[in-house]
């Protein structure tokens, strides 16, 4: 599986205040000018307290017919294929506390949210327009080598609070990195504002701090940026009741090892790029 399971286990669930909810959403991920292709999805979602369910319909992100299952607030992860009868098991907390020992340096973060007087119907349920933006350098060290990049995240929301006070990122603020400022850069991302996102645009720019200078002694013209959107809207939502069996995993089904995939592209998640498998 591609690591962008990682982000759509963290940004598609939320915490219900009160009753379980299921809806319905579709994604898409677009990376122009890049090699890794861009990829859509749709899907249903069950949110239970701390148990939530994900099942992938259509799209190319994901094979459809797989889900993924937390019971814990997301600190594990187990993305099921029921055509291999197999899961494979994340720890959420293990991969935050790896990003936080990395040699990673956040600089400058500066982060402001305005609303705006637009109100869309979205799922039959007017939502309120936020739009939030996050900038900061981000130098990750290879060695003796520094590579730093200038971030800018733009972040458009259409919000409800009908139904409670939702977190939009289901465990971000429990799992901490230890890292001071990647911290309060994915805090600022997902608990400034509240309600639930019916849809949400999500447009990630990197520039390479050097660029300018290198640009300007060669005669290569290379792109000295790059923009990554993520779009997500719901499409139906409603209060639900839940089965103790839409949480389970079916005995028979075999565990795979997933670590070495996870670590093996833990910098692609830092640097804002996209994993290649």
């Amino acid at each position: 599986m591609k690591m962008l399971v990682v982000g759509v286990a963290l940004t598609l669930v939320a915490y219900p205040a009160f009753a379980a909810i299921e809806y319905e959403f579709v994604q898409t991920n677009r990376m122009p000018h890049s090699a890794t292709p861009s990829s859509d999805f749709s899907a249903k979602a069950v949110v239970d307290g701390t148990r939530s369910r994900v099942d992938f319909r259509s799209g190319n992100a994901f094979p459809p017919g797989t889900y993924v299952l937390s019971t814990d607030g997301a600190r594990r992860l187990r993305f099921v294929d029921p055509q291999q009868k197999a899961y494979t098991e994340l720890n959420t907390l293990g991969i935050a506390s790896a990003i936080g020992s990395s040699n990673i340096q956040i600089d400058n973060l500066k982060h402001d949210i305005i609303r705006l007087p637009d109100t869309q119907l979205i799922a039959g349920i007017p939502a309120e327009h936020y739009r939030q933006t996050i900038t900061y350098t981000i130098t990750v060290r290879f060695g003796s080598m520094p590579l730093t990049q200038n971030v800018r995240t733009e972040i458009d929301k259409w919000t409800t609070e009908r139904f409670g006070n939702l977190s939009d990122a289901l465990g971000t603020n429990r799992i901490a990195t230890g890292n001071p400022k990647i911290d309060e850069m994915i805090a600022a991302e997902t608990s400034k504002i509240k309600g639930f996102p019916l849809k949400q645009t999500v447009r990630i720019t990197t520039t390479d701090a050097n660029a300018v200078r290198r640009a300007s002694q060669s005669e290569l013209k290379l792109p000295t940026s790059r923009t990554r959107t993520r779009e997500m809207t719901v499409t139906a939502i409603r209060e639900t009741k839940t089965e103790e069996s839409l949480f389970l995993i079916p005995a028979e089904y075999k565990r795979n090892d997933f670590a070495e995939r996870v670590h093996k592209s833990q910098m692609q998640v830092l640097s804002m790029e996209p994993a290649s498998d």
